[in-house]
């Protein structure tokens, strides 16, 4: 069995490289093994989608899931901002952004002008609740951020957790390269 993937640490050779040569004993092993180093990050990402997607209170004049505050201070950060601008931003569809744009708008704290040259393109700006908002949201981000380092800091020393900023940064080039090669 000299091609079996038993740790992590074997992806450093080539020699564990060849996938197609793995006979089926080591190929089921192999997966075992790194299929326990993948669940942590579907553990992540399943768990974190639940975060995004919950409400908050980040001010107590409404609740607002991470995505709807991200955009929202996008538009504040941003004023004129278009539709099409913020789905390329956040990855995602112009459909899915024009939802959570009426959601904001819903609220008040978005609104939309015409664009003069153009009647299917809108403008977004921000209500002065919506710089509100977005003000106490940054706020509630900042404080959220430096707690979770300071949690990250008794398990991991501050280069490690720099060093997973990273390899997240360098995992999500991976995804989107992914994505335009489906297209």
């Amino acid at each position: 069995m000299g091609n079996e993937i038993k740790t992590l640490a074997d992806l450093n050779s080539p020699k564990y490289w060849d996938i197609k040569g793995m006979t089926r004993e080591e190929l089921y092993r192999s997966f075992q093994t790194l299929d326990e180093k993948m669940n942590i990050i579907y553990q992540f990402v399943l768990g974190y989608n639940d975060y995004i997607n919950m409400r908050h209170n980040y001010t107590s004049e409404v609740e607002l899931t991470m995505l709807e505050a991200h955009v929202l201070t996008d538009i504040c950060d941003h004023p004129g901002s278009t539709v099409t601008g913020l789905a390329a931003a956040w990855d995602r569809s112009v459909s899915a952004t024009s939802q959570t744009v009426r959601r904001l708008m819903a609220k008040e704290l978005v609104t939309r002008e015409n664009a003069p040259d153009n009647g299917k393109v809108f403008y977004l700006h921000p209500t002065e609740k919506g710089l509100r908002a977005s003000d106490q949201h940054k706020r509630y981000d900042v404080e959220d951020t430096v707690k979770t380092v300071k949690t990250l800091l008794h398990g991991l020393s501050f280069e490690e957790i720099e060093t997973m900023f990273q390899a997240l940064e360098r995992y999500v080039e991976l995804l989107r390269k992914g994505e335009e090669k489906s297209k």
